[in-house]
Formats: C-alpha cells, structure tokens, sequence
C-alpha cells in the first residue's frame, strides 16, 4: 500500500470516529512531514483545507487551498485533474461562505480545465455541475441550477457514479423542484434519495442535506412536526461530522422558524439565539446573515410570553 493510501485510509477511519481534534493532529501532522514544494504536499493541503472548510475555519481553508494550489502549479501541474478538483473545493468555499458569483466563476474555470484535461465525465466534473447548480440556487435562479443538476444526474446514471453520488443529485434536484414550487416532483426525487441512504452500511456526510430537503418539504405541506424531527435528525448528523459549523447554524435556524410555526416561541428564540451566536463567530458580525438572523431573534423576542 502506497504511503498516500495508507494517509486516506486512516483518515476514513478518523472521521467515522468523529473526534475532530484528532482528524486536524493526524492531517496537520501529514502537511509537516511531506516534502516542501512537492505535489503530495500540495494534495494533504487541500485534505486540510476541505477539513477547515468542513469546519466553518473558512480563512484557514482559504489560505491551504491556495497554497495547494500554488504548489500544482509550480510542479507543471497546472491543467490536471488535481488542480482542478482544488480549484473546485475552492468554489465550494466562496459558494458556502455566500459569494455565489465568485464561485460560479471558479465552478466555470475548473470545469474548462476538466474538458481539456479529458475528463468531462469524471466524478470532479459531475461534483462541479452540483455546485453550480447549488450557487445558482442560491442565487434564487432555479432554472438555471436545474439545468446543472440535471446534467449531473443524467451522468451520474450512465456510470459516472455510485449510489451515494446519484443520491447527491437527487436530493439538489428534488431542492430545486421546491423552490419552483413542484411539491409533488420533488417529494418524489427526495424518497429516492433517502432510500438510498437508508441502505448504506455507514452513516453517510450528506444524508443531513437530504433529511433538511425532506424536512423543507414537509414545511410546505404543513407537517410541522414531522418537519421538526427531520431537522433534528439532520442537526445531529451534521455536530457528529463536523461539530457546530456553519451547517449546524443553519439548521438551528431552520428548527427555530418551526417552533415558530408550532407557537413554542421560547423555544424559538432559544435555537435562534444558539444559531446566531455561532454564525457570528464564524461569519462576524457584520456580515448580512448574521444581521438578518440577529433582526429576526429581535423580533422574536417582542413575542415573548
């Protein structure tokens, strides 16, 4: 076993323990000990970038991204598969921090890289479209993110890709058919999915995303108990993977406006409360969100009993 697979297979083998710690000691202690200047380097920085990402640490992310980057680039590595994928990892940080625009134009970047590489079908390149897809989502431009998704599902069935993958596709499609209000449709896509995940062996990363689709579906049909647990389920997973990172936010968030909904104000204002101090730690306080989620937990306290 090369010394590079046996780095991924004890990392596998760390995050299904879930101590976070560990996971950074164990990639950090990798970094060091790789050759400077060389491409291996160059590939553990971006695991540790994708770790930082994961995390909500989004400077240091940024920082390991670009140092791979830089790294690819000096060993001729500029037009392969491996700077792509960081470039790509790299649009999924800009996307997750809310600059939609700037990843799109990485997203685009690394896919021209792709298709001359040759490698138009691979799995980078249907990881691509997804993101595209989820920037253009959040743009609130869902045509266009259906036509990515789309693309990428119909790859993904034609042997670009597993179970797990197709299920990805699915459940980013079946959020698009939300926002465009086909209930129906996407009930449907998100079954499939959650099917999928219900048959793996082990818990996978993004299950929790589906269970949010799920639970932001039964929100609109108005089953807002129901809507309550899959948020709750999704909360759990999500602290298990990566502890309170933005993510976890989010879904505080999310669990908030159905307390809401259910008239349990005090538990409203609790999760909100939760949600915006950790969204503030990771964003700052000046950032839109963070202002917009602190609005609205003002607002929430009026109602207070």
């Amino acid at each position: 076993m090369s010394e590079m697979n046996a780095f991924y297979e004890k990392l596998d083998e760390l995050f299904d323990g879930g101590d976070l710690a560990a996971i950074e000691a164990y990639i950090m202690g990798a970094v060091a000990e790789a050759p400077e200047g060389g491409a291996e380097r160059a590939a553990l920085l971006n695991e540790l970038a994708g770790f930082f990402r994961g995390i909500s640490r989004f400077d240091e992310s940024e920082q390991a991204f670009l140092e791979s980057l830089g790294l690819f680039e000096l060993n001729g590595m500029g037009a392969s598969l491996e700077y792509a994928t960081v470039l790509l990892n790299l649009a999924g940080l800009y996307r997750i921090k809310g600059e939609p625009d700037k990843a799109i134009e990485m997203f685009l970047n690394a896919m021209k890289k792709l298709e001359d590489a040759g490698e138009a079908e691979s799995y980078a390149y249907i990881s691509i479209l997804n993101n595209i897809s989820l920037a253009y989502q959040g743009k609130n431009e869902y045509a266009i993110a259906l036509g990515y998704a789309q693309k990428a599902l119909e790859l993904m069935r034609n042997g670009g890709g597993g179970a797990h993958e197709i299920a990805v596709s699915l459940n980013n499609i079946a959020a698009i058919r939300i926002g465009l209000g086909e209930l129906d449709a996407a009930g449907e896509l998100i079954s499939e999915a959650l099917s999928v995940y219900d048959g793996m062996e082990e818990e996978n990363v993004h299950h929790a995303a589906a269970l949010t689709t799920k639970a932001v579906l039964l929100v609109r049909t108005g089953d807002y108990q129901g809507a309550l647990r899959g948020f709750q389920e999704s909360l759990a997973l999500v602290k298990r993977f990566f502890g309170e990172n933005i993510e976890y936010a989010v879904c505080k968030r999310n669990i908030s406006d159905v307390f809401e909904l259910l008239g349990d104000i005090p538990a409203a204002v609790a999760e909100l409360s939760d949600a915006v101090t950790i969204m503030s730690r990771i964003l700052g306080l000046d950032h839109q969100n963070v202002k917009n989620m602190r609005d609205k937990l003002i607002a929430l306290e009026v109602k207070l009993p």
